[in-house]
């Protein structure tokens, strides 16, 4: 393809367009299901009012699935970071007080956190009775209406002039936002990061105190019960464990085994 690349991730490349435009091109694994369902969950979401790129069209560009998004002209916030690491403090800001702006948004046609949860927590690779003991503290928790973008970290917000911008939606549910919190914690606090990722280094020396930001922040605008957060770590750490990372899974099964009091 003649296209210029802007970047890629671990299910897609991005390429400039037509004007105004840019192509996420997903590689070749995925198919038209995952570009159809992604295109419908951001289409939604942008219909809420969320800072989000609008969809234009589904198709097909040698043999791989993509979508045509309008572009949004931000950068990364890791690479906001990457460019004067003195930012990290100011790029944990824009990420706590974009957040808790998504979760104001009711989302009652997207699809279910919970049920999301219990898929992912049901597919581990994990002994029955923690599964069952997983599933039983999930009960416990309280349920929600809120938009939660399952998937939210620095490298999915697109700093602009006129704010921040969220990509990367295929993970869109309606649900508690303690529990998005929760999942934005694993991520940051204890993700494997990808080599290549700008302001690696930097962050992995500071999570903590990115992390901790980033709550002040989010506390600012929404309320947040620290004894929930924790409560929903356990839930989360299993589902992320669903994605097969193994230099990950020591960490999350610390956080499941300490959260059940196992």
């Amino acid at each position: 393809m003649l296209l210029r690349r802007l970047g890629q991730g671990r299910e897609a490349e991005v390429y400039a367009w037509a004007d105004g435009y840019v192509l996420k091109l997903f590689w070749p694994e995925y198919g038209y299901a995952d570009a159809e369902l992604e295109a419908r969950l951001t289409q939604q979401v942008w219909l809420l009012g969320a800072p989000v790129p609008k969809v234009e069209d589904v198709l097909e560009v040698e043999g791989r699935w993509g979508l045509v998004l309008y572009w949004i002209k931000g950068v990364p916030l890791t690479e906001y970071i990457h460019a004067d690491p003195s930012r990290l403090g100011l790029a944990a800001q824009v990420l706590g007080s974009l957040h808790p702006q998504l979760h104001q948004k009711a989302a009652g046609q997207l699809p279910s956190q919970r049920a999301s949860l219990v898929q992912r927590i049901q597919a581990c690779r994990l002994p029955k009775e923690l599964r069952e003991a997983l599933l039983e503290h999930l009960e416990r928790l309280p349920d929600g209406s809120a938009l939660c973008h399952g998937d939210f970290h620095p490298e999915n917000v697109l700093l602009t002039d006129t704010g921040g911008y969220v990509v990367d939606w295929p993970n869109a549910t309606r649900g508690n936002p303690l529990a998005d919190v929760a999942r934005t914690a694993l991520l940051v606090l204890y993700s494997e990061l990808p080599p290549n990722l700008p302001a690696r280094e930097e962050i992995l020396r500071q999570r903590q105190f990115f992390f901790q930001t980033y709550l002040e922040h989010y506390r600012r605008l929404a309320p947040l019960d620290r004894a929930e957060l924790e409560a929903w770590m356990p839930i989360m750490a299993a589902a992320r464990l669903r994605d097969n990372i193994e230099a990950e899974e020591p960490h999350l099964m610390r956080l499941i085994e300490q959260g059940l009091r196992v």
